[in-house]
C-alpha cells in the first residue's frame, strides 16, 4: 500500500457552512462570471449535464460523478445543458489552516474531479444535505465532518502515490527509511543510490512522485516530528530541534516558521 508523502503538509478544519443545496434539472438555470469571496464551493453533478468555463478552460462538459471545486474568489460560468440539464448537490463552506496556507493546501484539489473515485462520492454528498436539511440536533457539526470526508478523499486521491508510477516501490522505500530514521539527513547521493537510480533521475522522479525535492521532504519529516515532540509537552524547542537532527537552533526555528507558519516557541507556551 502507497504512502501519503503528504501527510504532513495538510491541517485545517472547516469552520462554517454557508448552505448545503439541492438543484433538480432545470433547462434554464446558468451563472455568468459567478464569484464567491466568502466561501469554497463544492458540487456533485447526480445527473444530467451542465457547461462550464472556469480557469482559463472552455466549455468544459460536466456530468453525472463528477465533483466541481471552486477556490474563494475564482470566476466561474455554467449553464444546464438544454437537453439532459443537470441537478446537482452542492455546498458553501469556510476552513482555516491548523498550519500553513490554507490556499496552497486546496490547491491540489482539481477544479474538476472525475472519474470513479469522485462519483463514489455521491454517498457523502447526499448524507449532507440530509443533516443539512433534518437539522437535528448536532447538525452543524455532523455537516462539517462529512464535508471535511469529502475533501479528505479528493486530497488523497490527488495527493496518493499509485504503485504504477516508475520505480514507486523504491521511492516509497526511501519515504519510509527516512520518516523511520527522522534524525538523520541523507544525501541526494545516498537516496538515489538505496533506490538504484542515477542521482539525476531520482531528483527527477521524487520531485514528480511527491511534489517536493528530497531535501524538503525531509525537512517537513524532522519539522512534523518536532511539532509533534513540542505539542506533546515532551521537549522545549532547543530539546525538539536536537532530537531531529539540527545543531542550529536559529536554522531550526526560521525553517519551522516557513514550514508550519509559526514561531515554534508558540507551541512550548501553550
Amino acid at each position: 500500500m502507497a504512502t501519503d508523502t503528504y501527510a504532513d503538509y495538510f491541517d485545517f478544519v472547516v469552520t462554517d457552512i454557508d448552505y448545503v443545496i439541492q438543484r433538480e434539472p432545470d433547462p434554464d438555470w446558468g451563472v455568468t462570471s459567478m464569484v464567491n469571496s466568502s466561501s469554497y464551493i463544492l458540487a456533485y453533478a447526480t445527473s444530467g449535464l451542465a457547461h462550464y468555463r472556469f480557469a482559463g478552460r472552455e466549455d468544459l462538459l460536466v456530468r453525472e460523478g463528477d465533483v466541481l471545486f471552486f477556490p474563494k474568489g475564482m470566476a466561474h460560468s455554467g449553464h444546464a445543458d438544454e437537453d439532459r440539464p443537470w441537478s446537482f448537490l452542492s455546498v458553501a463552506f469556510d476552513a482555516v489552516a491548523g498550519a500553513g496556507n490554507l490556499d496552497e493546501q486546496l490547491a491540489v484539489v482539481d477544479h474538476l474531479n472525475r472519474g470513479s473515485f469522485a462519483s463514489r462520492l455521491s454517498a457523502h454528498f447526499a448524507e449532507l444535505h440530509l443533516a443539512w436539511t433534518q437539522r437535528k440536533p448536532g447538525y452543524l457539526i455532523r455537516c462539517r465532518a462529512i464535508t471535511m470526508t469529502i475533501l479528505h478523499e479528493l486530497i488523497r486521491q490527488q495527493t496518493l502515490p499509485h504503485l504504477d508510477s516508475p520505480h514507486a516501490r523504491e521511492l516509497i522505500t526511501v519515504i519510509e527509511l527516512m520518516r523511520a530514521n527522522y534524525r538523520q539527513t541523507y544525501a541526494v547521493t545516498d537516496l538515489a543510490h538505496r533506490a538504484g537510480l542515477s542521482p539525476s533521475h531520482f531528483r527527477a522522479l521524487f520531485k514528480q512522485f511527491t511534489g517536493l525535492t528530497a531535501k524538503e521532504y525531509q525537512h517537513r519529516i524532522k519539522i512534523a516530528k518536532a511539532k509533534e515532540f513540542m505539542l506533546s509537552g515532551e521537549c522545549n524547542v532547543t530539546q525538539a530541534a536536537t532530537r531531529v537532527g539540527f545543531a542550529d537552533i536559529y536554522y531550526f526555528s526560521r525553517l519551522f516558521k516557513k514550514i508550519d507558519g509559526r514561531n515554534p516557541s508558540e507551541l512550548t507556551r501553550r
